[in-house]
């Protein structure tokens, strides 16, 4: 007896031919899905990955020029202390990089002030711990880090770092903004009508800063208020008549 061929048509009584074609449709249509789908994958991994190169590219080229512009920011600071040797110049650079991830504030802000601090006398061994003096008086009086500098090197110059620490006179400039109505821009641009007299003459740093809050906040110019100041301090250095009479009937 000869064998009969499967079939599940005889078996179930339906014909599965349409079934196969439909399948064979379907899965032809899958795999022209799947093909398109992929390249589709594949062109946003190519473009996802040239846009990464280029990224890169872009970092590494800005990378190099701040290396750059760092290394000679530091060149230029070095020139300032003939004979140092290459071990300090490596620590001066760790310290300038420690202290920007300490405040919080680029390295290319750093060099340049390290630079002006150094050039107005501050001692190498303790110009760090001036300029994180500086640093947090430019974040208390919203300036920047070389403002700061300028202002904290006048003060201390006049009044000699034996008399008049960076950190007490940073809390006096401080208390002169918050109290007043100036601005660490405004005092770096006059403190120097001042500064000198009052040393001089004797009169303390906090006097000055309260004298220029309490002209400011009344609605004199921080420019004005520092004049004013000095032209009083200058007069009773050197009284004329009228003012010595009258310094001497207040027992003066």
């Amino acid at each position: 007896m000869a064998k009969s061929k499967f079939s599940i048509t005889a078996l179930i009584g339906v014909d599965s031919s349409l079934m196969s074609r439909g399948l064979g449709k379907a899965s032809a249509k899958m795999r022209n899905w799947a093909r398109k789908t992929m390249a589709k994958v594949t062109a946003v991994i190519k473009q996802g990955v040239a846009m990464a190169a280029t990224a890169m590219a872009k970092f590494a080229t800005a990378s190099v020029k701040e290396f750059a512009s760092f290394e000679k920011g530091m060149l230029e600071v070095f020139t300032l202390l003939p004979g140092i040797s290459q071990s300090t110049m490596d620590a001066m650079a760790d310290d300038v990089l420690e202290l920007a991830n300490k405040m919080g504030i680029l390295p290319e802000e750093v060099v340049p002030a390290l630079y002006q601090a150094l050039s107005a006398g501050v001692p190498a061994d303790n110009v760090f711990g001036f300029l994180e003096s500086a640093a947090k008086s430019a974040k208390g009086g919203v300036a920047s880090l070389t403002e700061s500098v300028g202002v904290l090197t006048s003060v201390t110059n006049a009044y000699g770092p034996e008399n008049l620490s960076a950190a007490d006179a940073a809390d006096i400039l401080f208390t002169t903004v918050k109290s007043g109505v100036t601005n660490f821009g405004a005092l770096s641009g006059s403190l120097y009508n001042v500064v000198p007299a009052a040393s001089a003459a004797g009169v303390s740093f906090d006097q000055v800063g309260a004298a220029i809050a309490t002209l400011t906040k009344s609605g004199t110019p921080t420019a004005v208020a520092t004049t004013q100041i000095r032209s009083a301090i200058l007069s009773m250095m050197a009284p004329n008549k009228q003012m010595s009479k009258a310094f001497e009937k207040s027992g003066m």
